[in-house]
């Protein structure tokens, strides 16, 4: 399976998608629901240099560019239907401090270590080489700026791949398995392409926070944070590094809120590249 296969996929079904007249305010509004979100716009300076790799339909690189007029953010992605939705939104809400690039994630049109926090979630793990995904958006991070990546973490996936097998043997229906999907608050469209995402996707691959914090410290970059919980203090706000033991404690507390919330087992690390 390779990029090509990826984004062919994506062309079909951007996501996330926007929902019926979305605007600026209303999206502000529903990132603010998120604690993470909200977290990381906290974290994030006014005037930062701030690049989204993955960005996909552009939501979360229009809300730090809306809240932060000041900031220069730009977001990458390869899909060109993701990008036009992103574009067509940047337009409307006159987010003008954004930049939307169409790059291959492994040839950035991006000078390395120039960017003051680079948010990559949800995107690593779809592609072939996961460990050289990540080595390339930590290549992007200036001195003293902050990574936020984001990924399925092997043990946190497990439920989800259960709820996947499942519904694939026709055991039960998959809107009874997942809660994202009982919400109300969600249009139809909404929910068919967290369908496609979550449950049809051609390319995904989980991997261990053990695995990822090596690859991330190789790259020059130190531990921070690791999401969730959303942290009580800062997003960027140094926390102990935990034990090798006590990762795989959390790896397990991960796995257990997959099984009883909203979560599909995307995990964020949150890392610093020293001054």
């Amino acid at each position: 399976m390779n990029l090509a296969a990826v984004n062919a996929f994506y062309e079909l079904r951007p996501f996330p998608g926007y929902a019926p007249g979305d605007d600026a305010a209303a999206l502000l509004d529903r990132c603010r629901t998120s604690p993470f979100v909200v977290a990381l716009d906290r974290a994030t300076a006014p005037d930062a240099r701030v690049l989204e790799v993955g960005c996909g339909t552009g939501q979360l690189s229009n809300f730090l560019a809306l809240a932060g007029p000041r900031r220069r953010v730009t977001g990458l992605d390869y899909t060109r239907a993701a990008l036009e939705a992103a574009e067509a939104f940047r337009r409307r809400a006159g987010a003008r401090n954004l930049l939307l690039l169409r790059a291959d994630l492994f040839a950035m049109p991006v000078p390395a270590w120039a960017f003051d926090v680079v948010v990559c979630r949800g995107v690593v793990h779809h592609t072939p080489d996961p460990d050289g995904a990540i080595r390339e958006v930590c290549a992007r991070v200036g001195p003293g700026g902050h990574l936020v990546l984001g990924f399925y973490e092997r043990i946190a996936r497990l439920p989800h791949r259960a709820r996947v097998l499942l519904a694939r043997n026709g055991r039960r229906p998959i809107r009874a398995l997942d809660a994202v999907l009982r919400r109300r608050d969600l249009d139809d469209t909404r929910k068919l392409t967290w369908i496609e995402d979550q449950y049809r996707h051609p390319l995904e691959r989980s991997l261990s926070i053990l695995h990822v914090l090596d690859v991330v410290r190789g790259a020059g970059l130190q531990w921070v944070a690791s999401v969730p919980p959303a942290p009580a203090a800062g997003l960027f706000d140094p926390t102990p590094l935990p034990s090798r033991a006590a990762l795989r404690r959390r790896r397990l507390e991960w796995a257990w809120r997959c099984i009883v919330d909203e979560d599909a087992g995307l995990v964020c690390l949150v890392a610093r590249r020293a001054e």
